[in-house]
């Protein structure tokens, strides 16, 4: 997928994992674009913030301790990468960080959680 990470502006092209593909497949084909404002042009950004915020408030996560917040949607998926094992580098490619000391914050994040997990697992036995 052809992406542009706004914060950075960088431009990316980012595997669409087997999931989603699995996903996609199922939904009808309607022009070139999977959020498309007709058969030729995609979404603009204020309609998917808008659709994203729709979607929040149906499922009642607009507000509140469980709120979905579309900023830490990048902050998450470089903490699963981590927590997945993938390199500096490979989270780098995927959420478009230009520095690799943002991506080495997620990794010690996701480093300390595993290493909690472990000592509290040793702790039970």
């Amino acid at each position: 997928m052809a992406v542009c990470q706004e914060k950075t502006d960088t431009k990316l092209w980012i595997y669409c994992p087997e999931r989603l593909q699995a996903y996609l497949e199922t939904l009808p084909r309607t022009g070139r674009h999977i959020l498309a404002r007709n058969l030729t042009q995609p979404l603009g950004k204020r309609a998917a913030q808008k659709a994203v915020e729709d979607v929040r408030e149906a499922l009642g996560l607009m507000h509140g301790e469980n709120r979905l917040v579309p900023h830490g949607w990048r902050y998450t998926a470089a903490r699963l990468l981590a927590e997945a094992g993938c390199s500096d580098s490979e989270i780098q490619a995927v959420t478009g960080h230009k520095t690799l000391s943002m991506v080495q914050k997620y990794r010690a994040q996701a480093n300390q959680r595993a290493a909690s997990k472990r000592a509290q697992q040793r702790r039970g036995r």
